[in-house]
This record gives structure tokens, C-alpha cells and sequence, in this order.
């Protein structure tokens, strides 16, 4: 499900109108299943700080991610690992509170990350801005599109995620009524080499994320697979 992050920051606003700024509410999302698939930035959906790791719908490499956050947003954030930025880590060795500066350096964490997969994230970056934001919207919902009314054509199927592209984006659940949801992904896989995942939480469904990797022809081939299940 999409969630309504323009509605939930209209009430967020409305409720910190007459507060003072420390004590007002920070909206703080985790859009890691919107960055590198949505077209709104950010700042255009509403919130204070926006999360996400980076391998997911932007291609890049693992153990990669961001913060973005609005500059009174950073103001109420208080490093609590030290950085490998100067200043912080010789305000740490000291004991002393961290200085106050850019939000990057001083707000990221220390320790050996791993550089290569961050030097890697560029090209991912790089192939985005060519393509385009919009385009990339557009193609995410044809193909999850495509997907969803397949799904929901077959008996078999219920599908869990809403045909509506206001309420949903590129990811699509659903389940058969007569094979488990872990069963159907194994089978997908070993009887039709189609790779999909299992939803990681109590209740299982098979969960697909058709994307600009992907071909009309391709979502064509789950849905046949999907049928000989």
C-alpha cells in the first residue's frame, strides 16, 4: 500500500503550528520501496527525514543507503556514533559535544564502510538521471499494472495489493488459494526459473517487484507460470 505522505504531513503541520520547534512532530519515513521508483522527491512528499537504503529500486549496491532530512530537522538530531569527520571524532576523543556543521560528515556514522559499493552508487545514480524520473514512474506502474490485472483475472489468485496506482507502486502481492505462498515461490523458481520473494513477515504472500530491468514479455511469462502452478 501507498501511503498518503501528502495527507499525514498536512496533519503533522496542523498539529505543530503553535509549538515551539523542539517540541514539534517530526515526520520521519523509511521510502525504501519509493526511492529509485517514484517520481516525487522528498521535500515534494511532506516529511522532516526520508531513509533509504539504496539496493533495492535504484540498482545500486548493498549495504549502501541516505538520509535526507530538512535543515530543522537536522537541527534536532544529535549524533550518537562518532564520525570519522575531524572535528567529531576529536570533539569524541575529548569528551566534548559535537560540533556543530554540515549534517553529512557529522552525521554519519564511523567505522570501515564499505567505499567501493558507496564509489559504485554513482553509476546506479548516473543511469537514473539519464533515464529520467517520470519515465521510470510510468514503466514501474505499466508493468505493475500489467501484473496486477493478469493476477486478478486468474481464479486461483487473490491479489493483495490494490489495482488502484494511486494506492500502490511497483510491488505487487498476492497469494494461490490452493499452494502456499513459500511452496509457489519455490516452485516459480525451480520449475520456471522465475525468481520472486516471500513477503518477510507473520502472515506469507508471493511478492513480485516488476521494474525497468523488466519486459511487457516478461510479466507475460509469470503470469503463464503462475497458471501452471
Amino acid at each position: 500500500m501507498k501511503l498518503p505522505l501528502g495527507e499525514i504531513a498536512d496533519v503533522v503541520r496542523a498539529a505543530n503550528r503553535n509549538r515551539p520547534e523542539r517540541e514539534r512532530v517530526l515526520l520521519c519515513v523509511d521510502g525504501v520501496h519509493a526511492f529509485g521508483v517514484e517520481e516525487a522527491s522528498p521535500a515534494e512528499l511532506g516529511c522532516d527525514l526520508f531513509a533509504t537504503g539504496c539496493h533495492k529500486w535504484l540498482f545500486g549496491a548493498r549495504g549502501t543507503g541516505l538520509l535526507w532530512g530538512r535543515s530543522a530537522a537536522w537541527r534536532r538530531l544529535e549524533p550518537t556514533i562518532p564520525t570519522f569527520d575531524g572535528r567529531a571524532y576529536a570533539a569524541w576523543l575529548d569528551g566534548d559535544s559535537p560540533p556543530n556543521g554540515p549534517a553529512g560528515p557529522l552525521m554519519t556514522p564511523g567505522g570501515f564502510h564499505s567505499f567501493e559499493h558507496r564509489w559504485a552508487l554513482s553509476a546506479a545514480l548516473d543511469l537514473h538521471e539519464r533515464i529520467g524520473r517520470r519515465r521510470i514512474a510510468e514503466r514501474t506502474r505499466g508493468l505493475a499494472g500489467q501484473l496486477k490485472r493478469g493476477l486478478a483475472a486468474n481464479p486461483r489468485v487473490r491479489l493483495r495489493t490494490p489495482l488502484d496506482e494511486r494506492l500502490s507502486s511497483g510491488l505487487v502481492c498476492f497469494e494461490l488459494h490452493d499452494v502456499a505462498a513459500r511452496d509457489a515461490v519455490a516452485r516459480l523458481r525451480t520449475e520456471h526459473d522465475v525468481v520472486l520473494s516471500l513477503t518477510p513477515y507473520r502472515t506469507e504472500y508471493v511478492r513480485a517487484g516488476p521494474s525497468i530491468v523488466n519486459t511487457p514479455e516478461e510479466v507475460d511469462r509469470l503470469l503463464d507460470a503462475v497458471r501452471s502452478l
